[in-house]
């Protein structure tokens, strides 16, 4: 084990990954694992520098003394997704061993597995952790991959000028389908959790706007309850769409959307108050300007010029 300089960096990550397991038991037991795991890789420290040392506590100076290197937690995104990862197949598997074997016959031995899994979760390594958590949640994944292809809604289609079309989304297995087309977090989604349960539960409603050679679009959810509002509308790779677009407009016309009237233009700006016309300050200053005539101004009169005297005769 290093001598590392400040372990709280290490304690944070392995926090944070665990914090995804429900099962308090098994979540402080995994925080353990982690932090050990984090602390037997050489690759995750590095040497600590003269700027880091500034300030140390009195053991460091002491085993320095004693000719120890001092380490610093450098942090790892590889190993960061790694410990996360293995937490959520740990999670995974805590919900299929909360699972009624009795209500699921087909699902009964992978339950039991689940369970004496966990039962020695505390005397287990963590690569022993993670071969096991990682088979039981394939187990859960291959059985709740048949229930995300069931159908929660009937297939519906608005056919638009110009060969395009609006599909509704029937299954979470298809609305993870489009999420990898547009690259969004559609991807990710799953049944009990995010967009993918609020379809399966029939609160939402997805729609996917195609061109004529099948190509995606748009991506809308409504309310399926009382859509009175678009709940979100997105185009590839999150690419924001305007509200006022024809094609959307036409979809939230069938399904009952509420439209939005357009906003009217602005009206020319109103000359303000008391503002002086074109030309009438020229005016202004041309009627304060002196007038260099003659008689208003002396000045300007010309001067009587003397005759030259003459020599008498």
């Amino acid at each position: 084990m290093p001598n590392v300089l400040n372990i709280d960096p290490v304690r944070a990550l392995a926090k944070r990954a665990s914090a995804r397991i429900g099962d308090q038991t098994i979540a402080k037991r995994y925080e353990k694992l982690a932090i050990d795991r984090l602390l037997e890789n050489p690759r995750n420290f590095r040497p600590a520098r003269d700027s880091d040392l500034k300030g140390a506590p009195a053991w460091v100076r002491e085993a320095i003394d004693r000719g120890d290197m001092i380490s610093v937690f450098r942090s790892s995104s590889g190993m960061a997704a790694r410990l996360h990862t293995v937490a959520r197949r740990i999670a995974e598997t805590c919900r299929l061993a909360a699972m009624d074997h009795d209500a699921k016959p087909d699902q009964a031995e992978a339950i039991k597995e689940a369970r004496r899994f966990l039962s020695k979760f505390g005397h287990m390594s963590f690569d022993a952790a993670a071969r096991k958590a990682l088979d039981l949640s394939r187990a859960l994944a291959s059985w709740e991959g048949g229930l995300d292809d069931a159908q929660v809604c009937p297939a519906q289609s608005i056919v638009l000028l110009g060969g395009r079309i609006w599909h509704r989304i029937t299954s979470v297995a298809e609305l993870r389908a489009v999420g990898r087309e547009f690259s969004n977090c559609l991807t990710r989604t799953s049944r009990l959790a995010g967009y993918g349960a609020m379809l399966a539960r029939g609160h939402n409603q997805f729609w996917v706007l195609r061109d004529i050679e099948g190509n995606g679009l748009i991506v809308a959810c409504a309310s399926a309850l009382l859509p009175t509002r678009f709940v979100e509308v997105k185009g590839p790779r999150n690419t924001p769409v305007r509200a006022d677009n024809a094609d959307l407009a036409q979809l939230g016309i069938v399904i009952g959307v509420e439209q939005t009237p357009p906003t009217p233009p602005r009206p020319p700006a109103a000359p303000a108050f008391g503002a002086t016309p074109p030309g009438l300050i020229d005016l202004i200053e041309q009627l304060h300007r002196p007038c260099r005539c003659q008689l208003c101004d002396p000045a300007f009169a010309p001067r009587p010029r003397l005759r030259p005297r003459t020599a008498a005769p």
